[in-house]
């Protein structure tokens, strides 16, 4: 069977890196379904195998768009009706219920933002808004005085969760919640999990360039999926690494393309609670790969990216995550990207290499 790779294309702002996969093909035990569609700002594709359960493509798509649309619901600072927005324009100190699923997805990013010591933080939010990183923000470099005010809205310390009851609860006003780094990737995980109740053994799903995948293709060929390192302007150069994704997940987070400009400086869109500016350090990618959750993957990325190479490096390697970085090696533009990839990372995928993909077809 003839193979020929994608390039998915996607616009949402925390995603840089390119993501291919192969094409399948019809066979005996089950029609492979397409199906894609717009949500959260950005494309999604599901690729899979039929199953006796599954009624039919048109029945898959409808429910696909449900489970999606729930999510923006729930989770999207976009919505002005979204539980979010609820919870981030609401000056009540008192607790809130709140779905089973942004219980969820909440849970994790405060203690993922406890365990990287707020590196990862999602109440960044009022930083994000600030530098015009947020819904209708004018990208611009904020005042100081401006910036020090915003950060008194921000630690992931000043939010309180209830699980018993499933119910949040601000510490002191104006808290704004952004989980817009988990989002796409719960998106994928609600997907993957509703195709997995209809019986299906193997598929492809992705939201904005975050991806998991389940089993191999009617003929054997696993569901092949491509990172593409960012490389110096104008040097024709684009080279992947390739992966073979089995009951995996795969997100990416970079500051290769979401940024401005101003004065001569580049302002990326991920930001240092810290120091309530945008990081700057030379890591412009990474990938991680997590066996459980692209949720996990997707926050796991952007906490990684906000620390740096060093940082970023030393912390996936104690925690054992799977992780891949793309950096320029002495900081300056125009110069070649170096990467680096964690124990756990090699391990999954056999040691670092780098392919040449020559013929790209855009989707």
């Amino acid at each position: 069977m003839n193979h020929k790779y994608i390039k998915l294309s996607f616009s949402n702002a925390l995603a840089m890196l390119g993501l291919l996969f192969f094409s399948g093909c019809l066979s005996k035990e089950g029609e492979l379904i397409h199906i894609s569609g717009r949500t959260m700002g950005t494309h999604y594709n599901v690729k899979f195998y039929s199953s006796k359960d599954l009624d039919s493509k048109e029945l898959a798509q409808e429910e696909i768009d449900t489970i999606l649309k729930k999510v923006n619901k729930e989770m999207s600072t976009y919505l002005k009706e979204s539980e979010i927005s609820y919870f981030n324009n609401s000056d009540r100190i008192g607790w809130i219920s709140i779905s089973k699923s942004f219980f969820k997805v909440t849970e994790y990013a405060l203690n993922l933002a406890k365990n990287t010591e707020g590196r990862f933080d999602p109440t960044i939010g009022p930083l994000v808004n600030l530098w015009g990183f947020g819904p209708g923000g004018e990208r611009k470099v904020p005042k100081e005085e401006e910036i020090k005010a915003a950060q008194m809205r921000v630690g992931f310390d000043k939010i309180l969760l209830n699980k018993e009851k499933s119910e949040i609860k601000k510490k002191v006003p104006g808290i704004y919640l952004d989980l817009s780094s988990l989002a796409k990737g719960f998106g994928v995980d609600q997907v993957s999990d509703f195709l997995e109740s209809k019986k299906i053994q193997s598929y492809m799903v992705e939201i904005g360039g975050e991806v998991r995948t389940l089993g191999k293709k009617v003929k054997g060929g696993a569901w092949r999926i491509a990172i593409e390192a960012p490389h110096p302007e104008n040097s024709g150069e684009q080279y992947q690494k390739i992966l073979d994704l089995n009951k995996m997940s795969l997100a990416t987070s970079g500051n290769y393309r979401n940024f401005f400009m101003e004065n001569g400086q580049k302002f990326s869109h991920t930001l240092d609670s810290k120091t309530g500016r945008p990081v700057a350090h030379t890591l412009a990618s990474v990938s991680v790969a997590h066996p459980e959750s692209c949720m996990k993957a997707d926050a796991l990325a952007t906490a990684l990216m906000a620390m740096g190479v060093e940082k970023g490096l030393d912390f996936a390697q104690k925690e054992g995550i799977a992780a891949y970085f793309v950096f320029r090696d002495d900081g300056q533009e125009g110069q070649p990207f170096v990467t680096k990839e964690t124990t756990e990372f090699s391990r999954l995928f056999g040691p670092k290499k780098v392919d040449k993909v020559s013929k790209v077809q855009s989707l």
